[in-house]
């Protein structure tokens, strides 16, 4: 249960992404009040100490709520701006009872979500709502159909959901560590459909009674720092099979759960991996501005391998963005990689293959073809052999970044090369790619090359399920095709 006096997260981030001071949130409140008949005289510091985590009496949350689903264009509920009581009914007719994180997190999970997008722009998919609705909830998510002995399935099975332990301890702390170990390989193998159905019934079954059970405070610190990182890895496996409504409220209430165990390292995460959507679905100046508050919040508490983790996706979205500072973002994320004696972490991974990819990302910004052809090639150089997934969509970036730069020939050959690995993964991301392999051929389809690479391309397409080659759905998905997704390692 959040103190009244712990930092108010979820307003801060709805100020951010309305643009707003709190000046102008004041104002706006004061406006709504006094055509109600009820005139208020707040201002900037009355908005302060609610950032700081006071919280004002009703119809005052109401109207803050108000004020920002007309500044957003989607509905704020009162809940959602975090200045109701613990206890306190919503309007929706919601108990907010338990800690705000795991309130989340359970309806999210059970599919009666009804919250509104963080950053309602980039991910108000044309598939999710019109302008004036809120987005529909995430139903439950039935297994995925079988895909072929390629992309098995992970090791472990999700047990039935049981009555949880009287009182939580170090053990199981552990396990849910293990689990987050197992899964995060899985993925980086496999792709995403190979995790994210036994992810949520983990997070489902297992790790939601946990969390609301008894526990001491250091256990309860790190139960929910884990927490958080599981779901921040639930949120990516989401973004990687084109789930973009569920990975955008997935990767929000990471950043809470590490709110909640006091953990900076969580939230600059999340925050980041928001960046990362944001990126893929071509909203920059979005992805700049999270970006930059992950470094702001995380860099002066994380390994040296998670700063470069920070800094490199900062570079990329500020070239992205058309700002300045790129190349010396990217210099910070080397000279904090020459510093780290392992970047191998269940989330927040980053190595010398991961720095290049960002090199090339940058470098294809500023229209550098060449530049960025030879940082894709150093990143597969660098890439260990296990990351599958990830080794696929930078062959299948490369392969364009070629044909783009006009070697047609080479193209093909990094094309063939992709498409060795793309039927052992399943990943809608790397269909996406299979997609623009078409889209970019088709053209060429007299050259011996891409017919051949046609050819089989073809063959791999008619191999897969429909729901393997469909990202869309859950709520409002989308194709995610826009833009490249190079930049994006977990």
């Amino acid at each position: 249960m959040r103190s009244p006096r712990t930092p108010n997260q979820a307003l801060r981030i709805l100020l951010a992404e309305a643009r707003w001071s709190g000046a102008r949130l004041a104002r706006e409140v004061n406006a709504l009040g006094a055509a109600q008949g009820t005139p208020y005289r707040y201002d900037r510091t009355t908005v302060a100490h609610w950032l700081a985590g006071s919280r004002p009496r009703p119809p005052v949350p109401q109207l803050v709520a108000l004020a920002l689903s007309r500044r957003l264009d989607r509905r704020v509920r009162a809940e959602d701006t975090g200045l109701l009581a613990p206890g306190r009914p919503s309007p929706d007719g919601e108990s907010t009872g338990e800690g705000d994180a795991v309130a989340r997190l359970d309806r999210i999970l059970h599919g009666t979500c009804r919250c509104g997008l963080v950053l309602a722009d980039p991910y108000a998919l044309p598939t999710a709502a019109g302008p004036h609705e809120p987005f529909p909830p995430i139903e439950p998510q039935p297994p995925d159909p079988a895909t072929g002995p390629a992309a098995p399935a992970p090791a472990f099975a999700p047990a039935p959901a049981s009555d949880p332990p009287g009182r939580i301890g170090m053990n199981q702390v552990a396990s849910a560590r293990e689990l987050l170990t197992l899964f995060s390989r899985t993925d980086s193998t496999f792709g995403s459909g190979a995790v994210r159905v036994p992810l949520r019934q983990y997070l489902s079954t297992t790790l939601l009674p946990w969390l609301r059970c008894d526990m001491k405070p250091a256990v309860r610190r790190e139960l929910f720092t884990v927490a958080a990182q599981l779901a921040y890895l639930c949120a990516f496996a989401h973004f990687d099979m084109n789930h973009h409504v569920a990975a955008q409220r997935l990767y929000l209430t990471s950043i809470q759960l590490a709110a909640e165990a006091g953990d900076p390292v969580g939230r600059a995460l999340g925050l980041r991996g928001l960046s990362v959507q944001a990126h893929a679905l071509g909203r920059f100046a979005e992805a700049q501005d999270l970006a930059e508050n992950a470094v702001h919040i995380g860099v002066r508490y994380v390994p040296p391998h998670q700063q470069a983790f920070l800094y490199g996706q900062l570079a990329v979205a500020r070239a992205a963005a058309g700002g300045s500072g790129a190349a010396g973002l990217l210099t910070s994320a080397e000279r904090c990689l020459e510093r780290s004696a392992s970047g191998a972490t269940s989330v927040g991974a980053f190595h010398q293959g991961s720095l290049a990819l960002q090199q090339a990302v940058v470098a294809r910004s500023a229209g550098d073809l060449n530049a960025a052809v030879r940082a894709f090639q150093l990143s597969r150089r660098y890439r260990p052999a296990e990351e599958w997934r990830s080794a696929a969509l930078a062959a299948a970036e490369l392969a364009e970044t070629q044909l783009s730069a006009g070697h047609l020939d080479q193209a093909c050959n990094t094309w063939q090369d992709f498409l060795d690995v793309y039927p052992h993964i399943h990943s809608a991301r790397a269909d996406d790619r299979l997609r623009a392999l078409h889209a970019a051929l088709r053209p060429h389809s007299a050259h011996p090359a891409a017919a051949a690479v046609l050819a089989r391309a073809r063959v791999a397409h008619s191999r897969t399920g429909q729901d393997h080659r469909n990202g869309a759905g859950e709520g409002g998905g989308g194709n995610g095709s826009g833009n490249g997704h190079a930049g994006t390692d977990r």
